[in-house]
């Protein structure tokens, strides 16, 4: 099954979950019925004004005969602004007719504009509001809000839980990381020196993670787009999982390469911190495009070895020179591994100011396996 297809029935599943608790006994429905569910929250900064948006799930949306708004359609959005975030906490209170329900929010969607100035503030509001479901999840978007609330609502979706469903399914797929708010601000609120948010925009009409917003310290320091990411996921994500086309005698072959283990160990010699990185891959050959028979033997298994792992050492170099380079970020988090094994020599540290020099050493061990059944791995092929 396809990311595209599992996302969406992710999708399905988590409203129809979402719809059996509140007509299930959990909550009093009368009390339900008395407030505004609210699924997503996103927030925007425009001409010196921050304006707010509630996705709210209209329960009543099957019941209703009314020729109105609201009629017929699943989720609708309600928005307001101030010059402040207690001028637009003010503003909720006095133009909704209902009080709001936050237990429901799967998402808050944050725009660049936004996150360059209000990030932290807002979060750290978030952390002690109690209304606020916890586990949800907050991105970046370079879209407008309102851009983002047409696309999934002419279809009858809701932005949170498409939001919710696309992170989750890309982070079980090996393609990304799972961050919940609550996490997010656990970070913010420590000692780390980076952090990756995923960002979501539109593509072709539908929603999309299309990279990630580095934040360094408590600003937003720089985009790294999805499609450059595939090292920093292998250093990072739980599970990586990526496809590496590797060419071998005019024929080009779709390799997908899932990480089994990864060691990151630590030293300071000489006054200078070091990192050896160890990673075992086991990699599948999954087909070619040639179009004639091809004979694949272990000669060919050695070059396409040797050919996969220098592009996947690559790979690593390229998100590690990236993050020290370009950033000046340690959002790898290799601070946390240092931290660990020095934690005297870390509280000494200028970590901002160390990590663009640390050096690293790269060596991984690629296991390649075909569909009709050759095994090879790199041990056997040098």
């Amino acid at each position: 099954m396809g990311i595209i297809a599992k996302y969406k029935s992710f999708l399905a599943s988590a409203v129809v979950t979402f719809l059996s608790v509140f007509c299930s006994g959990c909550w009093d429905s009368k009390d339900i019925n008395d407030k505004l569910i609210i699924t997503s929250i996103a927030f925007d900064v425009k001409d010196g004004e921050i304006w707010y948006y509630l996705e709210i799930a209209n329960i009543e949306s099957g019941k209703s005969k009314d020729a109105g708004e609201s009629a017929g359609k699943k989720y609708i959005v309600r928005k307001g602004h101030g010059k402040t975030l207690t001028e637009v906490r003010d503003d909720l209170d006095t133009h909704l007719d209902k009080p709001l329900f936050l237990s429901g929010v799967r998402a808050l969607v944050f725009t660049e504009s936004f996150a360059k100035e209000y990030l932290v503030e807002y979060l750290y509001r978030f952390r002690v509001d109690e209304t606020y479901r916890k586990r949800g999840l907050t991105v970046i978007t370079k879209e407008e809000p309102e851009e983002l609330y047409k696309s999934t609502h002419k279809k009858n979706d809701s932005l949170g839980f498409l939001v919710e469903g696309i992170v989750e399914t890309l982070a079980e797929s090996g393609k990304s990381f799972l961050r919940t708010t609550m996490r997010l601000i656990e970070n913010l609120s420590g000692n780390y020196t980076g952090i990756l948010i995923p960002c979501i925009g539109l593509q072709d009409e539908e929603i999309s993670v299309t990279g990630y917003s580095v934040i360094s310290g408590s600003i937003v320091a720089g985009f790294l787009p999805v499609e450059e990411s595939t090292g920093t996921m292998f250093l990072k994500a739980d599970k990586p999982k990526f496809d590496f086309i590797v060419p071998y005698n005019s024929i080009n072959f779709t390799i997908e390469v899932l990480l089994k283990k990864r060691k990151i160990t630590p030293s300071y010699e000489d006054g200078k911190t070091n990192y050896d990185i160890k990673m075992e891959c086991k990699a599948e050959l999954m087909y070619g495009d040639q179009k004639t028979p091809y004979n694949f033997d272990e000669m060919a298994a050695k070059e396409v070895i040797e050919t996969l792992t220098a592009m996947f050492e690559q790979q690593i170099f390229e998100a590690i020179e990236r993050a020290q380079k370009e950033f000046a970020c340690d959002y790898l988090q290799f601070d946390d591994i240092f931290r660990v094994s020095f934690p005297v020599k870390f509280q000494n540290m200028d970590w901002q100011k160390e990590f663009p020099s640390v050096r690293t050493n790269v060596n991984v061990k690629v296991e390649l396996s075909t569909r009709w059944g050759l095994d090879y791995s790199t041990s056997e092929v040098k």
